[in-house]
């Protein structure tokens, strides 16, 4: 799993539905390299959030999605002020995004992130980080915990 830079932050996320949030984060993969055809990974995540919202809960949304669009894998982080309904269950409005993506053959890498963000994002203090850290703080503390 690639590591995150700074190039993989938007603090500020432009979008106030789900397929604009997505799409956006498709953008990103893009410019950063780790998609080879940013509208086909779009329609991998929007395919896995028809299937189940990927909405966590307290205001964190794991969008993410396999797909042979991706190069390698790689995490984004997003975030916006002014919340987006996401389905999530326990119904509050996302605020903060952790996109994952993986090659199609990369089954592996996503069980072991996911289980490490999973672990991490039950607790307020691992929130409350995500939702007012800076870019560099953000980026340490995925970065961190990405790599365990």
């Amino acid at each position: 799993m690639a590591l995150l830079t700074a190039s993989c932050i938007d603090l500020d996320i432009s979008g106030n539905s789900v397929y604009s949030v997505l799409k956006t984060l498709a953008d990103m993969a893009y410019k950063n390299g780790y998609v080879s055809d940013r509208s086909a990974f779009l329609q991998t995540l929007l395919l896995r959030e028809k299937q189940h919202s990927t909405g966590f809960g307290s205001g964190i949304a794991v969008p993410h999605g396999k797909s042979a669009a991706v190069t390698h894998p790689f995490v984004l982080f997003a975030r916006k002020a002014e919340g987006v309904d996401w389905q999530a269950s326990d119904s509050e409005n996302v605020t903060c995004w952790i996109c994952l993506g993986v090659p199609q053959e990369g089954e592996d890498d996503q069980v072991r992130v996911m289980g490490n963000l999973c672990r991490k994002i039950i607790h307020d203090d691992f929130i409350l980080q995500l939702k007012q850290g800076n870019s560099a703080q953000v980026q340490a503390l995925l970065n961190q915990t990405l790599s365990h």
